[in-house]
C-alpha cells in the first residue's frame, strides 16, 4: 500500500463524484482502509458537503477526513476551475507522517487573524473559497464541518512557494483614496503612474505592491488592479488603501512564474529520494494564466515530480511560513513535499 492520488468530475456536483475521487485514490494506491484522506471539492458541493463527508467515510473506512472547497481542485490526473469536481490524496492506515510543531492550516476567507496565524507553530496551507473571498465555502476535520480554520499536525521535507510577482516602479506615496478608490501618489493622479505600465502589459496582470505597518507580519501586500477611471485619472484596487502607504506597481508574469517554480522544485529534490507525496495551494489567477486547456504551473509539477501523487485547490489565499513568521498571501503556489 502507498500514498495515491484520485480525481473525479461531473456534469453537477454529488456524492457519487467525491466517492469516485476517494475510490479512485484507494485503488491506485491498493488501499483498503485508508488512513489519513485529503479531499478538496469545488465550491458546487456546497449543499452536498455533509452528505459527501458521510459516504467518504463509509467506503474509507476512516474518520481521518481533511479539507476545503475551493474554486478549483486538481491532481496529478487532471485540473479543474469553476467546474463540478473533486481531487484526493489517501494516504494508507498507520503510514507514517512527521509532525513536531507543523501544521497543515486551511481557513475561510473571513476568519484569519494573527491571534491564529502566529501563535507560536508553524502553518502552511490555503484559503478556502473563490477568488472574491464573498462565495462560497467550507472545512472540514475529522470528516465534521468547520467553520473558521482547522490544522493538524504535519511536517512536510520540503515547502516550496513560488509567487511571480515583479516590482516595476519606485516607491509612490499614497496622498489620497476613498475606498477602492486609490485617487492620487505623490499627489499625481494615479493612473498617470500607472498608464505607461498600462501599454506594456495586460491589465489583467497588474497589482499594487502595498508596503505593510505590520510589526507581525511585515511583508508587503500584493493587490489586484480592477480598474481605471480615465475621467478621474485613478485606478481601483481590490483592497482599502490606507492614506499615507508606500505603494509600487507591478505584475504577475505566469512564464516567469511557472519557471521559478520548476527551478525551485528541481533543486529541492536533486540528490535525494524522490518524495512519497505532496501537497498544493494556488490561486484562481495562477491556473487563469494558462490559455484554458492547460494550466502551466500545473504542467510543471507533473513534469518535474513525475511519480509522485498530488493534490490541491486554487483558493483565496495561500498560508505560508517565511522568516519565523506565517503569512497569507495570494498569486501564489505552495508545494508541500512528504516522504
Amino acid at each position: 500500500m502507498k500514498p495515491a492520488s484520485g480525481y473525479a468530475y461531473g456534469p453537477k456536483a454529488s456524492t457519487q463524484v467525491a466517492i469516485a475521487a476517494v475510490s479512485s485514490a484507494m485503488a491506485r494506491g491498493g488501499i483498503t482502509h485508508a488512513g489519513k484522506v485529503f479531499l478538496f471539492l469545488s465550491t458546487h458541493f456546497q449543499p452536498l458537503i455533509d452528505d459527501c463527508l458521510r459516504a467518504i467515510v463509509q467506503i474509507s473506512g476512516s474518520l481521518d477526513i481533511v479539507g476545503a472547497s475551493a474554486a478549483g481542485v486538481f491532481t496529478e490526473q487532471d485540473w479543474s476551475l469553476d467546474s463540478p469536481a473533486a481531487a484526493a490524496l489517501v494516504l494508507p492506515i498507520n503510514f507514517p507522517t512527521q509532525q513536531r510543531n507543523s501544521h497543515l492550516a486551511l481557513a475561510a476567507p473571513n476568519a484569519v487573524n494573527q491571534f491564529w496565524l502566529n501563535d507560536g507553530a508553524i502553518k502552511f496551507g490555503g484559503i478556502a473559497g473563490d477568488a472574491t473571498g464573498q462565495g462560497h465555502f467550507a472545512l472540514w476535520q475529522a470528516a465534521q464541518q468547520r467553520f473558521s480554520y482547522i490544522q493538524i499536525p504535519l511536517e512536510a521535507r520540503n515547502i516550496i512557494v513560488s509567487d511571480g510577482t515583479q516590482t516595476l516602479s519606485p516607491a509612490l506615496t499614497i496622498t489620497a483614496s476613498h475606498g477602492l478608490t486609490l485617487e492620487t501618489l505623490d499627489h499625481l493622479p494615479a493612473l498617470n503612474t500607472l498608464g505607461p505600465l498600462l501599454a506594456r502589459f495586460p491589465s489583467e496582470t497588474l497589482l499594487a505592491q502595498i508596503s505593510s505597518s505590520n510589526e507581525v507580519n511585515p511583508n508587503p501586500l500584493w493587490v489586484p488592479v480592477i480598474g481605471t477611471d480615465l475621467h478621474r485619472g485613478s485606478v481601483m484596487l481590490a483592497h482599502e488603501l490606507p492614506l499615507g502607504a508606500e505603494l509600487r506597481w507591478g505584475h504577475f508574469d505566469a512564464h516567469s512564474a511557472s519557471n521559478e517554480l520548476a527551478q525551485q522544485i528541481i533543486h529541492s529534490i536533486a540528490g535525494k529520494a524522490q518524495p512519497q507525496w505532496a501537497l498544493a495551494f494556488s490561486s484562481h489567477r495562477r491556473a487563469m494564466a494558462g490559455d484554458g486547456l492547460s494550466e502551466p504551473d500545473w504542467n510543471v509539477l507533473r513534469k518535474t515530480l513525475p511519480d509522485v501523487p498530488f493534490a490541491g485547490f486554487y483558493g483565496n489565499g495561500q498560508i505560508i511560513p517565511l522568516a519565523k513568521i506565517n503569512r497569507v498571501v495570494d498569486n501564489s503556489v505552495l508545494l508541500a513535499l512528504f516522504d
